[in-house]
C-alpha cells in the first residue's frame, strides 16, 4: 500500500511524507514491535504496532520545511554575533494545531502521534510545549484528550543528546513507559540498522 502511494506521488513533498511513515515504521520494527501499516484501512491510523501483550495504533505526520532555520555561520569570523532565528509562540501554536488535528484518529485507541520535523526553525522545545499546553487545557475542560493517547514521539535530523523525544500525555504505565526509553535512548540510523539486522539474520 504505501509503495503504491510511493509510486503515486505528487512531488518530492509527498513523496517524503511518505517515506517518513516507512522510517517511523521501520524504527518500531528495530524495537522488536510488530508492525502493520493501515491496519484499519487507508481512512484510519497509519500504522498498528504490538509487543508485551498491548496494542496501539501511530498516526504519523511530517512538519514540512517552511523556514530555513539558522543561518549558515563564518566560525573564522572574530566579530561574530549569533543571530536570533525562529518564532516560538507562532510554531508552537502550529504544533498544537497539528497535533490536535491528528486526535480524531486516535479516539479511544491507545496511541502515538508520531512527528518527524523538517522546518528547522522548529525544535523539540516547541513540540513539547505544545503538549503541555495541550495537557493544561484538558485539565481545565477546555479539550477532550482522546483516552487512550499515550505521548507524541518527535524526531527531526538533528541529532543534540538524542534524536527522539517522547512528549507523554499522561503517567505513562508499563509497558508503555518503557517504550518511551526504549525510543529515546537510540539514534534513527541505530533503530533503522537494527531492523536491518533482523531481517538478515530472519530464517
Amino acid at each position: 500500500k504505501v509503495f503504491g502511494r510511493i509510486a503515486s506521488a505528487v512531488d518530492q513533498e509527498q513523496l517524503a511524507d511518505y517515506l517518513v511513515e516507512i522510517q517511523y515504521a521501520l524504527i518500531f520494527a528495530g524495537l522488536g514491535f510488530e508492525v502493520e501499516f493501515e491496519p484499519s484501512g487507508s481512512k484510519g491510523p497509519d500504522l498498528g504496532i504490538a509487543r508485551d501483550g498491548q496494542q496501539a495504533i501511530v498516526e504519523i505526520m511530517r512538519f514540512r520545511k517552511i523556514y530555513p532555520g539558522p543561518p549558515m555561520l563564518d566560525l573564522s569570523d572574530e566579530n561574530l554575533i549569533l543571530p536570533a532565528y525562529g518564532n516560538p509562540p507562532r510554531d508552537i501554536r502550529k504544533a498544537f494545531e497539528k497535533i490536535l488535528a491528528k486526535f480524531p484518529q486516535v479516539e479511544s485507541q491507545q496511541g502515538i502521534i508520531a512527528i518527524w520535523n523538517d522546518d528547522e526553525d522548529l525544535e523539540e522545545a516547541e513540540t513539547g510545549t505544545a503538549v503541555s499546553d495541550i495537557r493544561n487545557d484538558a485539565g481545565k475542560g477546555i479539550l477532550s484528550l482522546p483516552s487512550g493517547l499515550l505521548f507524541v514521539l518527535y524526531g527531526s535530523k538533528w541529532i543534540g543528546n538524542k534524536q527522539l523525544y517522547c512528549f507523554p500525555f499522561r503517567r505513562l504505565d508499563q509497558p508503555y513507559q518503557a517504550w518511551k526509553t526504549e525510543l529515546e535512548m537510540a539514534m534513527v540510523s541505530d533503530h533503522i540498522r537494527r531492523t536491518l539486522s533482523l531481517s538478515t539474520n530472519a530464517p
